[in-house]
């Protein structure tokens, strides 16, 4: 908090200023009125006592301005809005390629799910193994858990096909 005092002015005000960037300023205030005069800082409102060399003299450049407070620059720069960049719109082969890129992505998982599915019925199989090495009976009907193992082999390798269709059209 200080006290400012504009060159061209007699008044003296009480105002907060800080420092936005090497070159901007920010005075706010309450019923500021913008001036870009160049002015002084003071820490009393008598103006005795200068703040930081109180000396603003180059801040005459309007930078931007809100609610209650404006930006002063020495550098004659002006704020600009930044612009967002703009995605342009996607090409048709882009947007084929997204989608088979899409379809790669699905395959691979449910092949993935289904190799899953089968490694953890491998313990069946290898007690069951062990078991018969032993001579003694298993609680597993092989039948079914080979016919399960089967049916889940057989989806991954219709899946790793079209997998396969999909990848070679890529190339």
């Amino acid at each position: 908090m200080g006290y400012i005092k504009f060159k061209n002015k007699k008044t003296v005000s009480k105002v907060i200023v800080s420092e936005e960037s090497p070159h901007v300023i920010r005075i706010t205030g309450d019923g500021l009125t913008i001036n870009t005069d160049g002015f002084r800082l003071y820490l009393d409102e008598g103006c005795k006592y200068p703040l930081d060399n109180g000396e603003y003299e180059a801040y005459t450049t309007l930078f931007r301005e809100g609610d209650g407070w404006y930006e002063l620059s020495d550098d004659g720069s002006v704020y600009t809005e930044p612009i967002a960049p703009v995605q342009p719109e996607p090409t048709e082969e882009e947007l084929t390629e997204l989608g088979r890129q899409q379809q790669i992505s699905q395959l691979t998982a449910q092949i993935d799910d289904l190799k899953a599915r089968i490694a953890a019925s491998d313990y069946k199989v290898i007690k069951t193994y062990e078991y018969t090495l032993l001579g003694e009976q298993t609680e597993y009907d092989m039948e079914a858990v080979h016919a399960e193992r089967q049916a889940l082999r057989d989806q991954i390798n219709t899946l790793e096909t079209q997998l396969a269709d999909l990848t070679a059209t890529a190339e």
